[in-house]
């Protein structure tokens, strides 16, 4: 018997939020250019610790699409290109430092759970 999919939750701004900003990086990603402000590829690259290229390269182009972040490529050789936030990815702010904030507060209760 073949598994039925869910129905996507139209009109739940949460859903689609989290639809936006799913997965393992992207919030890194969006922590850094918060923190950093316009990066280079390279250098967003060393800040998200753990992150491959490829990886990089996709969530940057989803975030791209969503309006979050916004490219701007040099004409140089090697390709320049650097990534910044747009005015939807800044109002992100409040968010990340919330996460942050819980990060802080709960810190042993994460650590002793990770033993």
């Amino acid at each position: 018997m073949p598994i039925k999919k869910e129905k996507p939750v139209l009109d739940c701004p949460f859903r689609e939020t989290l639809d936006v900003l799913e997965g393992k990086w992207k919030f890194a990603i969006i922590h850094s250019l918060l923190h950093h402000g316009t990066l280079r590829f390279k250098n967003l690259e060393r800040d998200v610790a753990g992150i491959t290229a490829r990886m990089l390269i996709k969530e940057l182009k989803l975030l791209e699409a969503h309006g979050i972040v916004t490219r701007r490529p040099y004409p140089t050789v090697p390709p320049t290109v650097e990534y910044s936030l747009t005015e939807c990815g800044r109002s992100l702010e409040p968010v990340i430092d919330a996460i942050q904030a819980w990060g802080v507060q709960n810190r042993a209760v994460l650590a002793a759970t990770m033993k």
